[in-house]
């Protein structure tokens, strides 16, 4: 596998300072939360539910992206994920802490309003076609289905972060068979979990930033952020 950093670019010639500690303060990181009010509850109401005005839409778009999600999905993503988990460790491999505290975790996930690039439980668990020794879980898609990260595992307790195309273990996307994966590209992009979620949280944390300038003019009081 190439090494590549966290979106796909070339590694080599890129800058790659990381906070010292990492592993101890990746949560810090973490964007921070935004104030729901009620033009954000409205205008992320109308956007879901279709209710779109043509001078409005940025705005009513970032409502929805910000907006907290529900409990249902909340329950659903905690349960999918601890099966998936349950799966893993019965043969034998350990899922990295931090990404469970993450997964785990409602406020942490309901601060993360990426534009593109989101949290994806697997179906199911696959092997790396080229070393059927490592298990690949799905851990984030990017929404126009251009790449896909996923925690590579080792049964030594090891783990990296791999990226492809295409995502392994959501068998629901292929109605008929599935693929030929055995000829998939998977690149290495990070040594850890924590290194992937540094550059994503501060990528997040810009796309509020945006979100938040959008939504500022429908206050008359202003909005924080």
């Amino acid at each position: 596998m190439n090494r590549v950093d966290w979106n796909g670019l070339p590694l080599e010639n890129a800058p790659h300072i990381l906070p010292a500690n990492l592993r101890e303060t990746i949560f810090d990181y973490l964007p921070p939360p935004v104030p729901i009010t009620p033009v954000i509850e409205d205008f992320a109401h109308k956007y879901l539910n279709g209710q779109i005005t043509g001078p409005d839409y940025a705005a009513m778009q970032a409502a929805a992206f910000i907006r907290p999600r529900s409990q249902d999905s909340h329950q659903k993503r905690r349960n999918t994920f601890r099966q998936r988990v349950a799966e893993a460790e019965a043969e034998g491999f350990v899922i990295p802490g931090i990404f469970r505290e993450l997964v785990e975790t409602d406020a942490y996930v309901d601060r993360l309003h990426h534009n593109t690039i989101w949290l994806q439980m697997p179906e199911e668990l696959w092997q790396l076609p080229s070393d059927r020794s490592l298990l690949v879980f799905l851990a984030f898609t990017e929404g126009q289905g251009c790449c896909n990260w996923h925690l590579l595992l080792a049964r030594d307790g090891s783990h990296s972060m791999v990226s492809c195309e295409y995502p392994f273990g959501l068998r629901s996307i292929w109605p008929g068979s599935l693929p030929d994966y055995s000829k998939w590209t998977v690149d290495r992009c990070a040594g850890s979990i924590e290194e992937w979620l540094y550059h994503y949280f501060l990528e997040s944390a810009e796309h509020d930033r945006r979100y938040i300038e959008r939504l500022r003019p429908y206050h008359q009081s202003g909005l924080s952020g």
